[in-house]
């Protein structure tokens, strides 16, 4: 029996690494056929010192991620993570208890966290059945509806709770009927404000809810650091997802913006395409409170050291949180702006790997 426990515990690693690098080599394969990707190549000293660093980790690596991130940002880092190892390797060695994904259901967020920073919510559905936003069974889901809702709340989010990723299913819709229908289509899912958005925000493109991504990291020490922030904007009428064609520009530890923003393909925009909004160097509005508020949600997150938040600037000037990630979470944004998703603590998050193994 533990011959074949050793044998299928080996085979799910294998699979799991190939499906890995097949996901990253195919995306990247996307990036360099593109006719707007400028490739720079590493030099072979540049790889030589990408190896050598990364190979306490695995000595299997591909150079493309830090080759992206040098093409797009004219500047090489070999503290740059390998894509592939966010999800084999740091990922899990620092959100080890897979209970977390529990405080990533959007329909706890508001009894977990408190009122006020998350969107208000009307009600949620949770495996098929009903539940008031205070999470108290609803048994006529139609006559609460009716009661409870009424012209002035529109427009209204219907998005799914859990296990959603990419703005995929999410719906505004501006009507009692609408929410019927749609609520009767999947069996997880919160109902919820639209926020609206600040006027400060509006500027980079107002024709999307324009969010901001921003990685949190808690170091040995239990301390709660703020890794890298990076605004998301819809274009041509998209969701500010870049895999809907949003564009994402990196906010720099100053505050201020990086130079260009870049969609999927990783073609630069040194302005938006649709506002004209010129990027390099402008200060992005209540930055300082963005950092505040954020580490105050990862704080009230248990038994998770990275953690991911998509924040949102309401139109009373208010930080409020869209989605806490604790699984699945993205690394590409600053590192295509040629900073490395860890920084200062890269080595502290590799000597952790090795104490995990």
């Amino acid at each position: 029996m533990k011959f074949r426990k050793v044998v299928k515990n080996n085979t799910v690693k294998a699979w799991n690494f190939l499906s890995v690098y097949s996901g990253f080599y195919k995306s990247h394969k996307s990036i360099y056929n593109s006719s707007k990707f400028e490739k720079k190549e590493l030099t072979k000293e540049e790889k030589k010192l990408y190896w050598e660093y990364w190979k306490r980790v695995s000595p299997i690596i591909s150079y493309k991620t830090v080759e992206i991130s040098k093409s797009l940002s004219g500047e090489f880092d070999k503290r740059i993570v390998p894509e592939e190892f966010f999800p084999l390797y740091i990922e899990y060695s620092l959100n080890r208890d897979r209970n977390i994904n529990f405080l990533a259901n959007k329909s706890v967020y508001n009894k977990w966290f408190g009122q006020g920073v998350f969107p208000k919510d009307f009600f949620h559905k949770v495996d098929g059945d009903y539940y008031s936003h205070d999470l108290i069974l609803i048994n006529n889901i139609d006559g609460f509806i009716e009661e409870m809702i009424d012209d002035t709340d529109f427009p209204i989010v219907i998005k799914p709770n859990k296990e959603s990723y990419g703005g995929k299913d999410v719906y505004f819709v501006n009507s009692i009927n609408e929410i019927k229908e749609i609520i009767s289509q999947h069996p997880n899912l919160v109902v919820q404000e639209k926020i609206k958005q600040s006027e400060l925000i509006n500027i980079f493109n107002k024709d999307s809810v324009n969010t901001v991504r921003v990685c949190l990291y808690k170091d040995d020490d239990g301390v709660m650091h703020m890794l890298n922030a990076s605004l998301r904007m819809g274009k041509d009428g998209s969701l500010d997802n870049m895999t809907d064609g949003g564009i994402v520009c990196n906010i720099k530890s100053d505050g201020t913006l990086n130079g260009y923003a870049n969609d999927i393909l990783a073609t630069k925009y040194l302005s938006h395409p649709n506002s004209g909004y010129v990027f390099k160097n402008k200060e992005f509005p209540l930055y300082d409170e963005l950092v505040t508020v954020s580490k105050s949600i990862a704080r009230a997150v248990i038994n998770a050291r990275l953690i991911s938040l998509d924040m949102a600037l309401d139109a009373k000037q208010n930080w409020r949180c869209i989605e806490v990630n604790l699984a699945g979470q993205t690394i590409e944004f600053p590192q295509n702006a040629g900073f490395p998703f860890f920084g200062q603590y890269t080595e502290e998050v590799i000597n952790g790997l090795k104490l995990n193994k």
